[in-house]
């Protein structure tokens, strides 16, 4: 379609052609209805991607207007040194998408839409305060000598022109009372702003439920009003890492209901990841959390037809879900070592579950004694499968799940002498959750590359993939979290890094 074209050639354009330190005065066109926000640091991703130089990208680009565009994102005569923002709401129960930015040279922006299509400019409508265009039903641009507005109805040919119109209208002449800048949310987002960045409210979500799901889905009922709570998240390319953080602001409904909703714990159970083996660690993860406010939450929200899977869980275990649920602390840690030589698996697996019964252990003992060999041997159990020997045991109110050559001894003395915590899993573990994914294939056990070797076409999928990195963290807490992508090539900027992925799996 005309429109889908044109909007998409005029959005490159607004990510490329812009970069600033500070909101401008035109994102007040975007309406206070609006739940979804992304806004761009458009100059600093062309600069951090090295975009003129993506030789894939401009092949995708198929013409010479897009061409033109990705070399040279001033030649559209969009304004330079400033954000481009889009923005989605819902209009008539339908989403609508829509894009401001600021333009410096009228005359080239118009130049840029007689190129998009020959003879547009015939269709240009002069209006109160501003221009605008309409490829077909579905989208609009509109512009004055400050800025431009795109507006896009998906799959709507039913508009009149009035609907657009009276959008544009607003748009152009903003009330600052019923302008998104009147959310003191997204003054706050507006002042952290990093290269790419999205904010979400609240506020839409249960008309959006409700419009999505149909009569045989299952009932959710939220224990709280989703009015006025917002996600921010924030995207900064920097040399050698891409890093994301989030925050979430909560109403004074939720706030006030505090106790009973936030399910993670302040911190996690450094104890328990001091236990887990961190040798050469490919996976780590840990979390802790309140399983008391975890249940009432579940109990509040679930569907009915969860109570079957706690019945096959039981059937599988010989453990009842609820004394299950009442055993465990909600302290889980997870860590995956990758390990050479002759063994007939090449990883150990840690798990850790923090647990106040002994009973559950030896329930599951019990069960699992008419399928493997069991033995007890000091505070562990051996379980024999296959040749190899898995511990399970309870210490400091930790249940221990490994294959760990040499764990009970280890665990005799003062533990693994390289743990969780003092690995590179360590620099994630500050928050409720932690997690730290080794990504460089170089370092995983001989016994994988034969494996993917034997398996070219996966292989060749993994290598891409993985290939320009060296590691994924994250942590995570009730009110925010923090994420980094490492690569392996520190002085290059990641976002380069990244790009450069789509070009080499296209080759």
């Amino acid at each position: 379609m005309k429109s889908i074209h044109l909007l998409a050639t005029i959005v490159i354009a607004f990510t490329l052609a812009s970069c600033s330190t500070k909101a401008p005065d035109f994102v007040n066109s975007i309406p206070d209805d609006a739940f979804a926000v992304v806004s761009l640091h458009p100059m600093q991703i062309h600069q951090k991607g090295r975009i003129n130089s993506l030789q894939g990208l401009k092949k995708m680009a198929k013409d010479e207007l897009w061409s033109m565009v990705l070399e040279d994102p001033t030649s559209t005569g969009l304004m330079m040194n400033e954000y481009s923002f889009l923005f989605v709401s819902i209009e008539d129960e339908n989403p609508l998408i829509g894009m401001v930015s600021g333009l410096k040279n009228e005359d080239k922006f118009i130049e840029l839409l007689k190129q998009i299509r020959e003879g547009i400019e015939d269709d240009f409508q002069a209006k109160k305060g501003y221009t605008m265009v309409q490829p077909d039903e579905e989208g609009v641009v509109a512009w004055n000598d400050k800025q431009v507005i795109l507006l896009l109805s998906p799959d709507r040919s039913d508009l009149e022109e009035s609907f657009w119109t009276t959008r544009l209208s607003a748009m152009f002449n903003p009330v600052k009372e019923k302008s998104i800048t009147s959310l003191v949310d997204f003054k706050d987002f507006m002042g952290k702003m990093k290269d790419l960045n999205f904010w979400v409210a609240s506020d839409q979500l249960s008309d959006l439920i409700e419009k999505l799901k149909t009569e045989e889905e299952m009932e959710i009922n939220f224990p709280f009003d989703l009015y006025n709570n917002y996600i921010q998240i924030y995207c900064d390319f920097a040399d050698g890492a891409l890093y994301v953080d989030s925050e979430t602001h909560f109403s004074e409904e939720v706030e006030k209901n505090i106790e009973s909703f936030l399910v993670m714990k302040p911190e996690l159970n450094k104890e328990m990841l001091k236990m887990a083996p961190g040798g050469n660690l490919l996976l780590g993860m840990a979390i802790s959390m309140d399983l008391d406010k975890l249940s009432d939450m579940i109990k509040r929200i679930a569907p009915p037809e969860l109570d079957e899977t706690g019945d096959k869980l039981e059937a599988l275990t010989g453990v009842a879900t609820n004394e299950l649920i009442d055993a465990l602390t909600g302290d889980l840690t997870l860590a995956v070592n990758g390990i050479e030589g002759e063994a007939m698996i090449p990883i150990e697996l840690f798990i850790g579950l923090g647990i106040e019964s002994e009973a559950i252990q030896e329930k599951l003992m019990e069960t699992l004694k008419g399928k493997a060999p069991v033995k007890e041997s000091g505070d562990f159990f051996v379980i024999n499968v296959q040749g190899t020997e898995i511990y399970s045991g309870i210490i400091n109110n930790t249940w221990v799940l490994t294959n760990a050559k040499g764990y009970q001894k280890a665990m005799e003395g003062s533990g693994p002498e390289k743990n969780l915590l003092n690995s590179r899993f360590g620099e994630f573990a500050s928050g409720s959750s932690g997690l730290y994914l080794n990504l460089d294939l170089e370092s995983y056990p001989m016994m994988i590359h034969t494996l993917l070797s034997s398996q070219p076409e996966k292989k060749k999928i993994v290598e891409n993939l993985t290939g320009p990195f060296e590691s994924l963290g994250g942590t995570a807490s009730n009110y925010e979290s923090h994420m980094v992508l490492k690569t392996n090539k520190p002085q290059e900027n990641s976002l380069y890094t990244i790009l450069r992925i789509s070009e080499e799996t296209e080759d």
